[in-house]
């Protein structure tokens, strides 16, 4: 696919790549990931990659210690309502809201939209690396497939990040 191409991307089948790619990570920290049937989505399949891989890499990398990840990726459909929540989205599109869950080190909800700034980063950087662009990629991958991004969290208990995409329901 080409850089902005967006064609039938089969998000199961993205999951599966990047399981493989976090494989050693995984198994070094007896991460427990659990997903369900996720939807085939017009998309971009090279931007959906990175935008799951930040998104699975950010609940592997921010975990607990002396705590075993347990990583949830969920999705259901909005109903026609939910939709109309969010002013950005196409109401007359189907919509899917993909959820990441993890029982890491969380956030407190008050930065639940500060972290998707550039270089917004909540925890030392000696502790945790990275370059405080991984959300900020996510939001704008998100925005150029006409979706939403946004999160929720407990400080010290869970991080949940939401992404909701337009679907075509398949006939």
């Amino acid at each position: 696919a080409q850089r902005n191409e967006h064609i039938r991307t089969d998000l199961n089948g993205i999951i599966e790549n990047i399981m493989a790619d976090f494989d050693l990570l995984v198994t070094e920290k007896k991460a427990v990931i659990t997903t369900g049937a996720l939807p085939v989505i017009n998309a971009n399949p090279v931007q959906m990659n990175q935008l799951f891989y930040n998104l699975i890499g950010n609940a592997l990398k921010f975990s607990k210690e002396h705590t075993a990840p347990e990583i949830s990726i969920t999705s259901r459909i909005l109903t026609p309502e939910e939709v109309l929540k969010y002013p950005s989205l196409d109401s007359g599109s189907d919509h899917c809201v993909i959820t990441v869950s993890d029982n890491g080190i969380g956030f407190e909800q008050q930065y639940a939209e500060a972290i998707f700034n550039i270089f917004q980063q909540l925890h030392p950087r000696n502790l945790y690396a990275g370059t405080g662009t991984g959300l900020a990629i996510c939001k704008k991958i998100v925005a150029s497939h006409q979706g939403e991004i946004f999160a929720d969290g407990k400080k010290d208990e869970r991080a949940s990040f939401h992404v909701i995409l337009p679907f075509r329901k398949l006939a």
